[in-house]
């Protein structure tokens, strides 16, 4: 038996039509790379304004931080503010009845109250001493 011849053109259509479709893969490969490269040309600056916006409330968000750890100070602050003002209160109140208690013993006091009378003291003079000690060396 003889065999059966394969055709080579067949063989060659085939290579030839993998070649052309390579080849026109390549050409819509270059084509969409050139259309991307164009896109992101054409949307840098957008890109470039979003990193300039996210830089901004990045520092935005450090300052509100900020400010939330003041407010916090503050009010912690004020929180100690206002416990030493009620025990100043309660001082106060306790001064109050104080002062209460004074100005009723004072109105009960007599308008004027004979003040004792000083009699005059003799002084004496004192005797004068000779003495010599020898502390001093002589």
């Amino acid at each position: 038996m003889t065999e059966p011849r394969r055709p080579l053109h067949l063989a060659v259509a085939l290579g030839v039509s993998a070649g052309v479709y390579a080849a026109s893969l390549a050409g819509v490969t270059t084509l969409q790379a050139g259309q991307e490269a164009a896109l992101a040309a054409d949307r840098a600056p957008a890109a470039d304004a979003l990193a300039t916006l996210r830089a901004h409330n990045d520092r935005l968000a450090a300052q509100v931080e900020a400010a939330a750890a003041a407010f916090d100070a503050a009010a912690g602050g004020y929180r100690r503010i206002a416990s030493g003002l009620d025990r100043l209160d309660r001082h106060l109140a306790k001064l109050g009845a104080t002062v209460a208690r004074i100005e009723g013993a004072a109105v009960a006091l007599p308008a004027r109250a004979p003040l004792p009378s000083v009699s005059r003291a003799s002084v004496s003079v004192a005797p004068a001493v000779h003495a010599t000690t020898g502390a001093s060396g002589r």
